[in-house]
């Protein structure tokens, strides 16, 4: 009996009846860290033995996927906008009875905080163009970023342009341009934000249709008819032309009454927009006769006639002047200033100046009363405020050239502080001239001599220096400048 119980025993536990295996589910690896944005997938291998598996995830994670392929799952993840890190669990079930559900956990990174915008400002279009009547208002629109604002206004302070701005742009509308020339503006779009560079309209309005012409603008108004006189000295004289339209290509040139271009005149045309002009030179006429030659402009258009501008230069008249062109004297660099000032026995409502200034090589011999040696001089004569020769000063101020015999008249009172001598007679004595005279002097006598019929004398200090200027013209109609820097010794 107990054989048999042993030989039971040996067969239930022997070779046919083994154990049944475990059913076991594992995952490697078992968490998953994802970055926020273009994360690549990656792979999960299960490990099964004795059961099937499956996998499920959550269906608040929408933003992660599992994908089986045999025994492992392939995870993905979709880009994390929010500024907050997320995190959710693949869920591994066995089919087998007994075994626990296996857990992946799947974490993915905030997304990192944005820059703040930067600000920024564009225009568009950035050039406008309009008609020269009737022209439509153009729109500009106005992009900003960074929460700036914006405002459009004219760079200068032309009348023509208009701005109506609205949201997020603004209209330009023009005024009719009357004139032939085009004209140009420009707009500012200036941000809040003064790091943020300004915005830039360019404008332009096309000119107006004109019908062709050409006139000179002459001196005093005069007419092409009236003509332009000359002096006998030799010089240049300018005047503006109106051509129409303003881009207009016209010429000029000079006749003279045999029809040949005369050898005394040239002409000189300067045709370009807003600076269209003549510049004639003339020679000096020797001779006592006036002489005449005709300007001609010619428009570039054959619907206009040319026009004809008289021109006579005058024959070589009685002046007193032997100069006969313009002069910059020399550097004076010596005075002699006397003065007739007020005292116990004289009460003038002026005082009288008379300023000689002169240059190296000429001496004043006190001896003799008579100027020595050879250089250039001016003399002066002015009538300043009333003073007393106890304490006379020169004034600063501005003389103006009077006629001789308005500057000597009677009464007194009738002569003004503020004058300054005109010319008389002739320049070539050298004691005692009339007037206000420039000389220059060769051996103690005067060889050539301009006068001064018109200018001013300017009288300036600074410490104990005197600077005194002229800017004369002389009855030749020659211009005479310089001026003296230095001190002056009052003679009483």
């Amino acid at each position: 009996m107990a054989a048999a119980a042993l030989a039971l025993n040996i067969s239930c536990t022997g070779p046919e009846n083994p154990a049944q295996p475990e059913a076991t589910l594992k995952a490697e690896p078992a968490s998953l860290r994802f970055a926020a944005a273009a994360a690549p997938a990656q792979t999960v291998t299960v490990t099964a033995e004795e059961t099937e598996w499956t996998h499920s995830i959550p269906e608040d994670a929408g933003w992660l996927t599992a994908t089986r392929d045999g025994d492992r799952l392939s995870v993905s993840v979709a880009d994390n906008a929010d500024e907050t890190d997320r995190s959710a669990s693949i869920t591994l079930n066995a089919s087998a009875e007994g075994v626990e559900p296996v857990k992946i956990t799947v974490r993915q990174e905030a997304a990192e905080a944005p820059e703040p915008e930067k600000p920024s400002l564009s225009v568009s279009p950035e050039k406008l163009v309009f008609a020269a009547a009737e022209a439509p208002g153009q729109e500009v629109t106005v992009t900003v970023t960074g929460g700036i604002t914006w405002k459009a206004s004219l760079s200068g302070a032309e009348e023509w342009i208009h701005i109506v701005p609205a949201e997020g742009k603004f209209t330009v509308t023009v005024d009719d341009n009357p004139n032939a020339l085009e004209r140009k503006a420009s707009i500012n779009v200036s941000p809040s934000d003064k790091t943020v560079q300004t915005g830039r309209i360019y404008v332009t309005q096309e000119a107006a249709a004109v019908p062709p012409s050409i006139e000179p603008v002459l001196p005093d108004g005069a007419t092409p008819e009236e003509g332009l006189e000359l002096p006998f000295t030799a010089g240049v004289v300018k005047f503006a032309v109106k051509a129409a339209p303003e881009t207009a290509q016209w010429s000029a040139y000079a006749r003279d009454e045999n029809n040949q271009a005369p050898d005394w005149l040239t002409v000189h045309a300067v045709v370009a927009p807003e600076q269209h002009s003549i510049i004639l030179e003339y020679k000096i006429n020797d001779a006592t006769e006036t002489r005449t030659a005709y300007l001609f402009l010619q428009h570039e258009s054959e619907e206009t006639e040319p026009v004809r501008v008289t021109i006579t230069q005058k024959g070589k008249s009685d002046v007193n002047s032997t100069i006969y062109e313009d002069v910059e004297t020399g550097p004076m660099l010596y005075s002699r200033v006397e003065v007739m000032a007020n005292n116990d026995w004289r009460d003038y409502p002026f005082v009288q100046w008379i300023l000689t200034l002169y240059t190296d090589g000429l001496t004043y011999n006190k001896l003799w009363g008579r100027w020595d040696g050879s250089g250039e001089r001016m003399r002066i004569l002015l009538l300043g405020s009333p003073q007393h020769e106890d304490d006379v000063t020169l004034e600063e101020m501005t003389y103006e050239i009077v006629p001789y015999d308005e500057y000597n008249k009677e009464p007194l009172t009738d002569r003004k502080p503020g004058w300054a001598c005109g010319s008389w007679g002739d320049g070539k004595t050298v004691v005692y001239p009339a007037g206000t005279w420039y000389q220059v002097i060769e051996a103690g006598k005067a060889t050539q001599w301009a006068s001064a019929e018109s200018g001013t004398i300017t009288v300036s200090k600074n410490g104990d220096d005197y600077t005194v200027s002229w800017d004369l013209t002389s009855d030749a109609g020659c211009k005479v400048t310089g001026s003296y820097t230095g001190p002056i010794d009052i003679i009483l």
